[in-house]
């Protein structure tokens, strides 16, 4: 019997020799894994998801907490989130599309899009035009009249001329700004609508199908503006708020039942771009917007098929707005360089900081309990996607930067894996 016990442990013992040790790469994820659950723990996170980009490739990806918790359904690497403000760099992506067609012309007034004429009634001879609207300096504000209408639109078949002609029936006085366009930076919404009923004017499409057709199809990625386009929506997260002691839904809790379409049926083209919400109603997996990371730092590229020309890709990069001290609204040092539908971060001492040794451009996203960013540095082909479906606090400003703190955590647990 004791020859037999003695067999039996050097068998064992020479097992546990063969296995392999965790590799470096291992050793980090679990590492990361386990710093970010404490962020979950800490913020009180419903859900989260984190893809870390670096030299080109995926080094994290961690996914924590629940998607839906009516149905007990968890976070995964397919969960579909509603992702805010980021939707506003795909809408101007897709319109640079058309600006490489030789459909639409940045410097052009837009009344000349339109059909209607596009005024701020304190400056009736300045034109509105495209690159005014993608950098936030149209003089164009989100008044009073935006959430009526917004609230109005769907039912009642609006055009959008009716929120933004001072003969509009939702017209408000504080949709314009006192300054002429061009002036004075300060980030708006209800613009996009704008934007995306030209995208429909100038390539006859409506603006999700336009989306899906030439940017989320050839991307091979299931992202969509529309989201009866999400292919299984019982991966789609309910996005809450906490409220007297209870999680309470905000947003796309469908329950996995198919939502009316928003587009009616005497719905054309240009009526009202915002229907789809191109200034923040973007479905997309954290894995999508990792991939739109990489179409990005490959300069417009995918599968050998250039979806951006160059030139209009380098628009986007550049500095369009810079603050200066007067010219513009940064909402707490937060913006302090915007491009086209680009938000580029300049780390600003104890300001916009993702990661401290470099700068970086994409967009965040907060709407309805949600929390986003997607933020990319080509030098250093390196990237990062957060997304969280709500929290039981409410999001305060970080304690070294300006973004908020539960952002501050994730990309400092992060920022030790970057080479």
């Amino acid at each position: 019997m004791m020859k037999y016990l003695f067999f039996l442990g050097i068998c064992l013992l020479m097992v546990a020799c063969q296995q392999k040790a965790p590799t470096e790469k291992e050793i980090a994820t679990r590492e990361v894994d386990q710093a970010l659950a404490e962020v979950v723990e800490t913020h009180g996170l419903m859900g989260l998801s984190v893809i870390l980009i670096d030299q080109g490739q995926t080094v994290y990806e961690g996914n924590f907490g629940t998607a839906d918790l009516e149905r007990n359904l968890p976070v995964n690497e397919n969960t579909v989130y509603r992702i805010a403000s980021i939707s506003k760099t795909l809408t101007a992506l897709a319109l640079l599309q058309l600006v490489d067609a030789g459909k639409v012309d940045l410097s052009t007034d837009v009344s000349e899009y339109l059909g209607w004429t596009l005024r701020n009634p304190a400056h009736p001879t300045v034109p509105i035009t495209l690159d005014l609207l993608l950098s936030h300096q149209s003089s164009i504000r989100d008044g009073e009249g935006y959430r009526k209408f917004s609230q109005n639109m769907i039912n009642d078949q609006l055009h959008i001329q009716e929120l933004l002609s001072s003969a509009g029936a939702y017209f408000t006085e504080d949709m314009f700004d006192d300054r002429a366009p061009g002036e004075y930076f300060s980030y708006t919404n209800c613009t996009w609508g704008i934007i995306a009923a030209i995208i429909e004017l100038s390539s006859g499409e409506r603006f999700d199908a336009y989306c899906k057709a030439h940017i989320f199809e050839p991307l091979g990625i299931g992202a969509s503006f529309n989201v009866r386009d999400v292919e299984d929506l019982n991966q789609l997260a309910v996005l809450y708020r906490y409220k007297d002691s209870m999680w309470v839904s905000q947003a796309d809790n469908y329950g996995g039942e198919l939502p009316e379409s928003r587009a009616y049926e005497a719905y054309e083209p240009g009526q009202n771009g915002l229907i789809f919400g191109p200034q923040g109603s973007l479905r997309a997996s954290a894995r999508d917007l990792a991939t739109l990371i990489q179409f990005f730092l490959e300069g417009g590229k995918w599968n050998g098929q250039q979806l951006i020309s160059p030139e209009s890709l380098a628009l986007m990069m550049r500095e369009e707005w810079v603050y200066n001290g007067s010219n513009g609204d940064t909402w707490e040092e937060f913006w302090w360089a915007y491009g086209y539908g680009m938000h580029h971060v300049t780390n600003q001492d104890s300001a916009d900081i993702i990661f401290p040794d470099r700068k970086m451009s994409g967009h965040p996203g907060i709407a309805y309990g949600l929390l986003s960013d997607m933020y990319f540095d080509v030098a250093t082909q390196s990237g990062v996607v957060f997304i969280t479906n709500g929290s039981k606090y409410p999001y305060g400003y970080g304690q070294a930067t300006t973004f908020y703190q539960v952002e501050e955590d994730v990309f400092q647990v992060l920022f030790p894996y970057l080479n």
